[in-house]
């Protein structure tokens, strides 16, 4: 008679045991999927804090274009090929003796085109013929343009004298930026910098309001921005000045910023 009690007794035991487990693992699986915090009350009548904050970094550019233009103009169209192509040569020698690698030398535009007689014809565009006039080719020209990638800003001062020197035109540069893992680095930074200067802001507008921050609900980050602060570029080298007179470049820095809004419960 006793086994049969204690029996039933141990019986009656893992029965509710096994009822209070299910319960229990019922109540945690809510509390969890619903992102329960034992800090904040679920029916709290203080509002959200949503946040602002602003993550900013300056550095010296590590990455600089400079491009320029060939355009040589002669009587048949082979002609002015030649000639484009023999000046842009001795331009690519020349840099390549500066330290600058051939492939990142680039044409990225080449044009050529017909002159005719009439002087009022635009280069490149077809004119309308009046009557009992005809339009002669006098002439031809050939132009393109080269784009030069430099991994150091270090060496643009004589990249652009250099060139200056052999008769290129148009000459535009440096265009002073970040290589790719640089900017990846600085909008790194400046995205921990952000996020901090909203935790600041939070924690200041909780303490004013006599609340506290409870969880971190939300986090969204805006757009990242280079903005170069660059000081202007002194173009000194001239062709045929009696005395040449180095280029000075003034990288200056170049400043990455981000965004990112934090939203808290509080309690």
């Amino acid at each position: 008679m006793k086994v049969r009690e204690n029996m039933g007794i141990v019986l009656k035991t893992s029965i509710f045991s096994a009822i209070f487990t299910v319960v229990l693992f019922m109540l945690m699986n809510y509390f969890f999927s619903h992102n329960w915090n034992p800090f904040v009350s679920g029916h709290s009548n203080n509002p959200p804090i949503t946040v602002q904050g602003t993550g900013t970094v300056s550095a010296t550019p590590d990455q600089s274009d400079i491009t320029f233009t060939v355009t040589k103009t002669e009587k048949t169209l082979q002609e002015a090929q030649n000639q484009a192509n023999t000046f842009t040569n001795k331009i690519v020698s020349d840099l390549q003796k500066v330290g600058i690698a051939k492939q990142d030398i680039q044409t990225d535009n080449y044009n050529s085109y017909p002159n005719y007689n009439d002087q009022t014809a635009q280069p490149g565009f077809a004119i309308p013929v009046q009557p009992n006039q005809s339009q002669t080719i006098v002439s031809y020209t050939v132009s393109e343009n080269v784009d030069i990638t430099l991994h150091s800003t270090d060496k643009a001062s004589q990249v652009i004298d250099a060139i200056t020197k052999d008769g290129a035109e148009n000459i535009s540069g440096p265009n002073l930026s970040f290589s790719d893992a640089k900017q990846q680095d600085l909008e790194n930074q400046a995205r921990i910098k952000a996020i901090e200067n909203a935790q600041a802001k939070a924690q200041s507008m909780a303490d004013a309001a006599g609340i506290h921050l409870g969880k971190l609900v939300k986090i969204q980050e805006g757009d990242q921005n280079s903005v170069p602060i660059v000081h202007p570029l002194m173009m000194n080298a001239a062709v045929g000045t009696a005395k040449e007179v180095p280029t000075q470049i003034n990288s200056g820095q170049n400043t990455v910023s981000t965004d990112v809004t934090l939203s808290y419960q509080t309690y």
